[in-house]
C-alpha cells in the first residue's frame, strides 16, 4: 500500500526476520526515555526479552519513505478489534506526520476488516495521548499506568 501526503509517499510492508535488529534499535530509540520516565533504568536484557515476545506475538509492519525505513506498528487482536500495541517512529522523524499516517493506516485497515481499533497509551506519553484523541479515539478504560482508547469502525 502507498499513502501520499504533501511531503511523503510511504510504503508499508510486513517485517521479516532480517528487519529484527533494526526494529530493536528503533524500539530502543523510540521508547528508552519513556521507559526510564515511567519505570526506571532501561535494562537491556529485560528489554530484549520484551521485544522478542512483542515481535512473536504481533504482526509487525514497517513504513518506508523512499529507501528509508521510518517507523513501524505492532498489531494484534483484542476483544474483536484490531489491537495497536505500538507505533514507533524514528525520533529524528517524529512530529513530521509519520505517526499520524501510521495511525490512520491502522484505522483504515481495521475498518476494512469491519472492526474498530483499540490501543493503550502510557500516562506519561501526553503527546501521543493528544494525537489519539485528535484522531477520534475515545476513552475506553484505564489502568494504573495507561489510558485505553478505542475508535469505532469507520463508515
Amino acid at each position: 500500500m502507498t499513502n501520499s501526503t504533501a511531503a511523503t509517499s510511504v510504503e508499508v510492508r510486513l517485517a521479516t526476520e532480517e528487519d529484527h535488529q533494526w526494529l530493536y534499535e528503533l524500539h530502543e530509540q523510540a521508547h528508552k526515555a519513556l521507559v526510564e520516565r515511567a519505570y526506571g533504568p532501561w535494562k537491556q536484557d529485560q528489554q530484549r526479552a520484551f521485544f522478542a515476545s512483542l515481535v512473536s506475538d504481533h504482526d509487525v509492519f514497517i513504513f518506508s519513505d523512499g529507501d528509508r525505513r521510518v517507523g513501524t506498528v505492532y498489531l494484534g487482536e483484542r476483544d474483536g478489534d484490531v489491537w495497536l500495541e505500538l507505533v514507533e517512529i524514528l525520533p529524528e522523524l517524529q512530529r513530521r506526520g509519520y505517526g499520524t499516517l501510521a495511525l490512520r493506516w491502522v484505522v483504515e485497515r481495521a475498518s476494512k476488516q469491519g472492526t474498530g481499533t483499540l490501543l493503550q497509551v502510557h500516562r506519561v506519553n501526553a503527546d501521543a495521548h493528544r494525537l489519539y484523541l485528535s484522531e477520534g479515539f475515545s476513552p475506553a478504560g484505564e489502568t494504573e499506568t495507561h489510558h485505553l482508547l478505542r475508535k469505532s469502525v469507520q463508515s
